[in-house]
């Protein structure tokens, strides 16, 4: 699960470093300004420079938009546009009304850039309503914010930047809603200007793209940080863009089974864990007298366990020798590995569909359900637990215990494919429980066969190790990491339709996780003949979603662009996204803030240690008095939406309470990473939210959020509100508050009022007393 970038767009991130150094040119409008009348006050551009102004009914004009360039020729001026010449660049320009909204739609004559919209004023903006994956509210004049906002928000595509193409600035009484109809080849960036942040955008005319427009609706609104939201989301509908988890459930019943449903990805790497070896003391000492037979199983494992493994066991024969022998606990970890990882070599696997990159999941499951359980039942018998209780993950013993527990819903995905399919009796008492059983897979990265520190997704053979994406300089664009390429997912679509649809007829799969598709992130493709522009990689992307819907799969993807969310029913990465690598500190192994690694494999530390979080960056990821729910005022009803699956529900102790209240008032579901190490730990703490959560959510995924409200002027008062009633009112202070109607809220705890129902008041303290902060 590592495929994470922010690509930036190389001419157009040239073009906006002027920008970035916050000069502007005077912002006075000619006297032929174009003018046009609105419900709420009246629009004046300059046609020669762009620049953009706005008079609100009875108020006094202000400058929106600074100019985009000095003033160049206007020819051909109409009631509905006219034409501009600058330099070397000739630009189309429509201008109207429409729903209240002026809408610029520009062309250009041949590749060009245009560094616009930029905010001309920023002193008059007293704060931000960015939807920064779920959504932030940045006051203006926050030190702190500007600098992570200039920091973080360096130009790159605006796709990827915003999970909705538009931001709102908050004025003195009123507001203005920058949206961006056509956000691909946009670029953006946040700079300083005058201790104050100023968002900037530019446009890259492409020749891949040639004649698209580069439309901008600048939307006048009430002081209301929720106005773009809502704007977006009925101009979403009204273009017929917007498709409800409704309708996703009419065409695909199993979506409905996201309601109420936790998300928790299940780690195991291999057949084995641990406590499948019933007596490990006998299963060391017979490894140690078979070691030499190539006729035992044994003997074949021994031949090809590397270096490490052979090392392990050695230091284990000595452990079991004499009557006190014994198998530590970490040993017992460390020769389950070496075990599992020579499992394949020693046991041989008979090819049935083979694909490139090494990948046959057919084989795999026969191979898995036939000739491993028969020769390891063989070899060891008695000392082994029974082969359908196999496996620390995807495992009979894990569904078990989350039915025991209590959990009547969850999303279980496993994060590598061949947990699903070496243990299939799992995989079909997790369906029969009512659980989604769904898989991590990915076609961003594309890696040569031989390279070292690959991972398997990233293995599609060598034609798509070819097959990076080019841009205009003739440079092949790396892949995650530095590794690799990122595979054009036009070349790559015939290769996807094939492995998904065997990974989850061989699996059993009813969901799929489809990494990077729905972050934003595309690209321009200049190969020679597979040029591609970044609308049409996009429509690739929505294709490889959508195919794997129409198998009967519930899909969901990283980030859950709302580019993307007609195909998708969930998303990874909207209401907590990525920002480890704004923070040193948290890669740091000497630091406390240090956020783990990838290792051991089948319990990493990234994802299974707590750790608590820089106060710094807790004030911009987490804390309440910044957080809007945007993305669910816009899509609440369309995409179900968690964090991303490396800032799980647990993973920093200090922000549990914060991140419980946050899921229940804005009804998206936690995340979880679960296996057989640490359900003793963790299950408690999952069960007890659930039965707060799992009533809420099944009342309201299909709801829209119909309003929300911050009741104190400090922020920590906050409520929502649904499509069928229901409210959650949350006290994010850590002292008890009274809310507007005189009642008094407990410390962290939220209110849920149901149609029909008494209120029921959730302590988030309560929730984690079975877990050490």
């Amino acid at each position: 699960m590592v495929e994470w970038m922010i690509g930036v767009v190389p001419r157009v991130a040239i073009a906006m470093a002027t920008m970035l150094l916050g000069i502007l040119p005077g912002v006075a409008l000619a006297a032929d300004a174009f003018v046009l009348a609105a419900p709420a006050g009246t629009f004046r551009i300059d046609p020669a420079t762009l620049a953009v102004s706005f008079r609100p009914a009875g108020e006094g004009e202000a400058v929106l938009a600074a100019p985009a360039m000095d003033a160049g020729q206007v020819t051909d001026r109409t009631d509905a546009g006219w034409r501009l010449v600058s330099g070397d660049d000739a630009f189309t320009v429509e201008a109207g009304v429409q729903d209240g909204a002026l809408r610029l739609s520009i062309r250009s004559d041949r590749p060009a850039t245009l560094a616009w919209p930029q905010t001309a004023d920023p002193a008059a903006i007293t704060a931000y309503a960015m939807p920064f994956g779920e959504g932030s509210y940045i006051p203006a004049d926050d030190p702190a914010w500007l600098d992570w906002l200039t920091r973080r928000y360096e130009p790159a595509g605006l796709a990827e930047q915003l999970s909705m193409p538009f931001w709102t600035e908050l004025r003195a009484d009123h507001s203005i809603t920058w949206l961006v109809e056509t956000p691909f080849n946009t670029t953006f960036a946040v700079a300083e200007e005058a201790g104050r942040p100023r968002p900037v955008l530019a446009h890259d005319f492409t020749r891949l793209a040639s004649g698209s427009p580069y439309v901008v609706r600048i939307v006048p609104g009430p002081a209301d940080p929720l106005a773009g939201a809502k704007t977006y989301r009925a101009w979403l509908q009204a273009s017929g863009a917007f498709l409800s988890l409704t309708d996703k459930i009419v065409a695909l019943p199993d979506v409905a089974r996201l309601g109420g449903a936790p998300h928790i990805y299940l780690w195991g790497k291999g057949p084995l864990k641990p406590e499948d070896v019933l007596q490990w003391r006998a299963f060391v000492r017979l490894v140690q007298q078979k070691k030499d037979d190539p006729g035992h199983l044994a003997g074949r494992l021994w031949q090809v366990f590397d270096a490490e493994g052979r090392q392990a066991f050695e230091g284990a024969f000595k452990d079991v020798a004499g009557s006190g022998g014994f198998v530590s606990a970490y040993s017992r970890t460390t020769l389950t590995g070496a075990v599992n990882d020579a499992l394949r070599q020693a046991v041989p696997m008979a090819p049935v569909d083979p694909l490139p990159g090494g990948h046959d999941p057919a084989a795999e499951a026969a191979w898995a359900g036939g000739p491993l359980r028969a020769a390891l039942t063989e070899a060891f018998g008695p000392l082994l637990a029974p082969p359908e209780r196999w496996g620390g993950g995807m495992s009979l013993d894990t569904v078990a215990a989350l039915q025991q527990a209590g959990l009547t819903r969850a999303w279980l995905g496993v994060e590598d494919w061949r947990d699903a399919l070496w243990h299939p009796e799992a995989v079909t008492a997790a369906k029969a429980a009512g659980y989604l059983v769904g898989a991590y897979d990915s076609y961003g990265s594309a890696h040569p066969p031989d390279l070292p520190e690959t991972w398997p997704t990233a293995q599609m053979g060598g034609d798509l190790a070819a097959a990076g994406y080019v841009d205009r300089n003739g440079r092949i664009v790396t892949g995650f990491s530095g590794r690799g390429v990122y595979a054009s997912a036009m070349a790559a679509e015939p290769y996807a339709r094939q492995r998904i649809a065997a990974v989850a007829k061989a699996a059993g799969l009813d969901s799929l996780f489809l990494d990077v598709d729905a972050t934003g992130l595309v690209f321009d493709d200049y190969a020679p003949g597979r040029e591609t522009s970044a609308a049409q990689d996009a429509e690739a992307r929505r294709r490889r979603l959508a195919y794997a819907a129409s198998l009967g799969l519930v899909v969901g993807s990283e980030g859950g662009s709302a580019l993307f969310a007609p195909q998708i029913a969930f998303a990874h990465g909207i209401t907590t996204q990525p920002f480890a690598w704004m923070a040193p500190e948290m890669k740091d192994k000497a630091s406390p803030y240090y956020r783990g690694n990838y290792w051991p494999p089948e319990t990493p530390s990234l994802y299974f240690s707590t750790v608590k979080l820089k106060p710094e960056i807790a004030r911009v990821a987490f804390d309440p008095r910044f957080r809007l729910p945007l993305y669910e005022i816009a899509l609440h009803d369309s995409v179900v939406t968690t964090h991303h699956w490396e800032y799980g529900s647990l993973k920093f102790s200090d922000q549990r309470e914060t991140t419980a209240l946050l899921q229940l008032l804005y009804a998206v579901p936690p995340l979880y990473h679960l296996n057989a190490a640490v359900l003793d730990r963790d299950l408690p703490a999952v069960v007890a939210t659930d039965r707060v959560f799992r009533p809420l959510h099944e009342r309201v995924f299909t709801q829209p959020m119909t309003d929300f409200a911050v009741l104190s002027l400090d922020r920590l008062l906050q409520r929502s509100a649904f499509g069928d009633g229901t409210t959650v009112t949350v006290n994010f202070d850590t002292k008890p508050r009274s809310l507007p109607d005189g009642t008094t809220l407990p410390a962290q705890s939220a209110r849920i009022a149901a149609p029909g129902q008494g209120p029921q008041v959730v302590e988030a303290g309560a929730l984690f007393r079975s877990l050490k902060k």
